[in-house]
């Protein structure tokens, strides 16, 4: 009903621009790659602490049952 209005854009080219941006470019890149391969070696662990916090809750919970059937 209402005809919302375009963000405007503007066509801004540095006057004063840096000539290596493409090798600044290509440095951020390859440091993502790095980062993103570090982080899926470091996903792989089998037990993680979050886990093992759950499982030592769990065996003393266990441990307070069958106490009590004792």
């Amino acid at each position: 009903m209402f005809k919302q209005r375009k963000n405007r854009q503007f066509n801004y080219r540095p006057r004063f621009q840096d000539n290596d941006a493409d090798e600044h470019e290509s440095r951020f890149e390859n440091n993502w790659k790095e980062a993103r391969l570090n982080s899926q070696k470091r996903g792989k662990r089998i037990l993680s602490l979050p886990v093992l916090i759950i499982m030592l809750v769990a065996i003393i919970v266990l441990m307070y049952i069958l106490n009590g059937y004792m």
